[in-house]
């Protein structure tokens, strides 16, 4: 391993994220991973590298990284002012650092969520099979912590995205989802509610989104055995107001769950900021 990058700024959060965690959410571990697959997958597959690499997630920007050694790299994600030493550079497409240049990831403007990735991928060490960071155990990135890569890793050319291919980032969002196993436990009205109205987007984190819009009511107070939960379930707590559970969330869940978001419109939802609405669209049975 080479030091690639010393963080200088620390923006709102940050974190290390490969595939993900698979095969211990038996034992209550989430499966991490990146909150917006698609722009993690493509900044990848641009660098060429292998599938299982990892990326530097961060939410909202406010980074600034001093470049220890020259590499390789592409940002991917959430429409940002990007600056190498105070001029802009492109997304979706490779630029270089040499030793000492400054990078900094200014205001996003549209999405939420960036992705920072080197030729080769970062490089740390493994917690149980994956380099995902793990918040309960902890390794958080913060001022003065270096990212390291592979050695001799660079591209002589570059390399990106076809701008009209690039994913686009709405502020109104339609997402295709399953009924849940309680969907069926909330009232007509409520039911209809939820699949004809749009949700706005109230705030959140890596374990889950909060919305705020009609609020939900079940046809009897009664409780619920906790069930599997996943990356996309919709849960409604008593407030009434939906939750959808992310990347970190918790494996097993006790509030009732009225629908499940298909896996391929998940990047959208990681992209939300605040205010922006969604709408459910229930998938054919």
């Amino acid at each position: 391993m080479k030091p690639l990058l010393m963080v200088k700024k620390q923006g709102v959060y940050g974190s290390l994220q490969d595939q993900g965690r698979y095969g211990y959410r038996a034992y209550g571990i989430p499966l991490s991973g990146p909150m917006d697959k698609i722009s993690f997958r493509v900044a990848h597959s641009i660098l060429n590298n292998g599938k299982y690499q990892t990326s530097f997630e961060m939410f909202i920007g406010g980074f600034e990284f001093q470049a220890l050694n020259e590499g390789t790299y592409v940002l991917t994600g959430a429409t940002c002012d990007c600056l190498v030493n105070g001029s802009p550079i492109e997304m979706w497409k490779t630029f270089q650092l040499v030793k000492g240049d400054i990078l900094s990831i200014k205001s996003v403007t549209h999405g939420s969520i960036v992705y920072l990735t080197p030729k080769g991928g970062f490089r740390t060490d493994p917690i149980l099979g994956s380099k995902s960071c793990l918040p309960i155990v902890g390794n958080a990135i913060n001022v003065g912590s270096i990212l390291y890569g592979q050695n001799g890793e660079t591209l002589r050319f570059t390399r990106g995205l076809y701008a009209p291919f690039r994913p686009i980032v709405n502020t109104a969002i339609t997402v295709r989802i399953f009924k849940g196993p309680h969907f069926d436990l909330f009232t007509e009205e409520s039911k209809q509610q939820f699949l004809n109205n749009s949700y706005q987007f109230a705030g959140g984190n890596r374990m889950g989104y909060y919305f705020k819009g009609n609020v939900l009511l079940l046809k009897d107070i009664k409780d619920i055995l906790s069930e599997a939960t996943q990356y996309g379930t919709i849960q409604v707590p008593q407030s009434g107001e939906p939750i959808v559970l992310m990347a970190d969330a918790q494996t097993v869940g006790g509030y009732p769950i009225i629908a499940t978001i298909h896996e391929d419109d998940l990047h959208k939802v990681a992209q939300m900021r605040m205010f922006n609405t969604i709408r459910f669209a229930l998938m054919e049975e």
